[in-house]
């Protein structure tokens, strides 16, 4: 059997196309397989298809906190309260999300690693508990009143809001259906906006002009320096309040040090000790509310020899070097 000689990457319009090809036997390999998918192949192919366990990448919603952003002053204030943040959290059922968008192929996330990245992650931060009851108190505590229907703040005003998210991304707009309904047990309307993705990324990172976002985090490290324009308050990905003169609060202030601090430490466990705080005071503020953390998925053509998946990118091909495929040769008369 011969090793690949070359390798040919396609970029599809969309999933459908990517697995009738795949089908056909026009390709290989896909990398990426969504939950649907993977099951159609499963119950087709059986033996092509391939679950990983958990990636490195996330599943999160964020609020808008940009200090110049066209919002309501109450919106902004619901928004800048990491209480009401840490409440919205609490009303999510992250397994539900995991069992009837992803089809169990999905685990809930508690943080911006992933429990497959073993060194990295810190075992003491876990995905917030589903408790309404709990996200009652908390919101109570913080001056919002429940009328058995209708969540109002201190100033009686409704407690609603808007979520983009990228048109297309079937997942997320199924995810999005669920929040709605998880929200609208503590008496907030959620209202869903879809966006071509060139629109979502202007809104988040120039006009500022959105409410709240449901977006996937994707990592492509497993080491939290690739995480540092994400978690330095002066970067342009700090998705919730990005290019930040000086640290807006304490709590991203201190996000700074112990990242700047891990960075420059002499030994990993310097370095793991830092960062374990860090995944504390996100859990503890929820700037990003995790949610889940979708499964690796790929599929392998049968005749396809010495594939290896894992769950860092590329999945199905980091061994190039060593796949083979069964080619028939049809035997001379």
């Amino acid at each position: 059997m011969p090793h690949f000689e070359t390798v040919r990457l396609y970029i599809q319009q969309n999933r459908e196309t990517e697995l009738v090809r795949f089908k056909r036997g026009e390709l290989d390999l896909i990398n990426n397989l969504g939950p649907d998918q993977y099951d159609q192949l499963a119950g087709e192919i059986p033996g092509a298809v391939r679950d990983m366990g958990a990636s490195l990448d996330a599943e999160v919603l964020f609020f808008n906190q940009v200090e110049t952003a066209p919002l309501p002053p109450h919106k902004r204030a619901w928004f800048r309260s990491s209480a009401f943040r840490h409440a919205i959290s609490e009303s999510i059922n992250r397994a539900d999300i995991c069992r009837l968008v992803y089809r169990g192929h999905a685990i809930p996330a508690g943080g911006p690693v992933s429990p497959v990245n073993r060194f990295w992650v810190n075992p003491g931060v876990r995905p917030h508990a589903y408790s309404p009851d709990a996200a009652l108190k908390r919101l109570a505590a913080g001056g919002f009143r429940f009328d058995g229907s209708v969540l109002h703040d201190d100033s009686g005003n409704p407690v609603e809001f808007s979520v983009i998210t990228n048109s297309g991304n079937k997942a997320r707009e199924k995810m999005a259906v669920m929040l709605q309904q998880d929200l609208r047990r503590l008496g907030i309307r959620m209202n869903l906006v879809t966006l071509d993705f060139p629109s979502l990324i202007e809104r988040i990172t120039r006009t500022f002009r959105y409410e709240a976002c449901l977006l996937g985090l994707t990592n492509i490290e497993i080491d939290p320096n690739g995480q540092m324009n994400l978690w330095l308050s002066s970067a342009s990905n700090h998705q919730w309040n990005p290019n930040q003169a000086k640290p807006q609060t304490e709590w991203e202030a201190e996000i700074d040090r112990l990242m700047l601090a891990q960075a420059s430490a002499a030994t990993s466990r310097q370095r793991k000790a830092s960062f374990d705080r860090v995944q504390e005071i996100v859990s503890r503020e929820a700037p990003f509310i995790y949610l889940v953390h979708r499964n690796a998925l790929a599929a392998v053509a049968p005749q396809v020899r010495n594939v290896s998946p894992v769950s860092l990118r590329p999945q199905v091909y980091w061994n190039v070097e060593v796949l083979e495929k069964l080619v028939k040769v049809a035997a001379a008369r």
